[in-house]
């Protein structure tokens, strides 16, 4: 019987990939956790709180359908990777500059489009790049990705709690790095 020798090793793009995302979620984890009182603070109420976001998950959501139609449709993934880390990385910044909860609204919108533009590409550009050690390969995106989060919401702590910095130096501060989080995928190789 023959056995199919398996390369143990992690494709450059899964942890390029993986890279991104570690980055990507420190700045959407120092965002999302202060992001209620940020619109508070801007003149929502609680309804208003409520109804970004549910609006913005349901932007995403229906977004990741579509994504990966299309991307399917196109044979292009790394156009919809890149302009969604993108829209993601330049919405927060511009969210930085809200003065009312209406910015709020179009930006926090613009942030999750650009996480439905991405997901579902890619996902299948792990896949794609992780013939025979899928599971591997996703799971090790999955560490960075949760790695980035847990960090994130550690930094967002000590901004607020320790540092008493203002609501929009943090937000700015984590768009700067999610913008810095396209520079990877600058390396890509797909």
């Amino acid at each position: 019987m023959n056995k199919i020798k398996i390369n143990k090793k992690i494709s450059g793009n899964v942890i390029l990939l993986g890279v991104v995302s570690f980055l990507t979620d420190i700045s959407s984890e120092i965002i999302f956790p202060i992001l209620p009182m940020f619109i508070a603070a801007l003149g929502g109420t609680g309804l208003i709180i409520g109804l970004i976001g549910g609006l913005a998950d349901s932007i995403s959501s229906l977004l990741k359908v579509f994504s990966g139609y299309w991307s399917d449709r196109l044979g292009k993934r790394l156009p919809f990777v890149f302009s969604g880390y993108g829209l993601s990385g330049v919405s927060k910044i511009l969210l930085s500059f809200s003065t009312v909860w209406q910015h709020a609204v179009i930006f926090v919108s613009l942030e999750r489009v650009g996480k439905g533009l991405r997901t579902a590409p890619r996902d299948a550009i792990i896949a794609e790049s992780s013939r025979g050690q899928r599971g591997k390969a996703f799971g090790v995106h999955r560490a960075m990705d949760t790695s980035g989060a847990v960090i994130g919401s550690g930094i967002a702590f000590v901004l607020v709690y320790y540092l008493g910095l203002n609501f929009q130096t943090i937000i700015f501060a984590a768009g700067i790095i999610g913008f810095f989080a396209l520079i990877p995928l600058l390396c890509f190789s797909y």
